[in-house]
C-alpha cells in the first residue's frame, strides 16, 4: 500500500439506535466474537498501518455506555468521540468539527 502524505482521519458514524434491525441493542454495540462490532471496525482502521485519528460519532445518549464498554472490554484504542446530530449530515459534520488540522478524511 502506498503512503498517502498528510494527516489521516477517518470518521465512524454509529449512532443509529437499531429501530430497523429490531434489536435490543443498537448494532454497533452487538457482540461479535466477545466484543461490539464497532470495537472490530475501530481495531480494524488503527491495525491497518496508516496513522490515522479516529472519530466515532455516537448519539449523546450512548456515549457512557460507550466508556463503560471500553471498560469491561479493556478497549484503549485512542478514540475521540463527537456528538450526534440530529441526521447523518448533522452527525459528519460535528465528526469533521472535531478535525484540527489539514488532511485526508474517510
Amino acid at each position: 500500500m502506498t503512503d498517502i502524505p498528510g494527516k489521516k482521519f477517518a470518521i465512524i458514524v454509529a449512532g443509529g439506535n437499531g429501530t430497523r434491525a429490531n434489536t435490543p441493542v443498537p448494532k454497533q454495540f452487538m457482540k461479535l466474537d466477545g466484543k461490539p462490532v464497532i470495537m472490530h471496525v475501530i481495531s480494524k482502521f488503527a491495525e491497518a498501518g496508516i496513522n490515522i485519528e479516529i472519530i466515532l460519532v455516537l448519539n449523546k445518549d450512548q456515549i457512557q455506555y460507550w466508556n463503560e464498554l471500553c471498560k469491561e472490554n479493556n478497549f484503549n484504542t485512542e478514540v475521540k468521540i463527537a456528538e450526534g446530530g440530529e441526521n447523518r449530515f448533522e452527525s459528519v459534520k460535528n465528526g469533521i468539527a472535531l478535525i484540527g488540522e489539514k488532511g485526508i478524511v474517510a
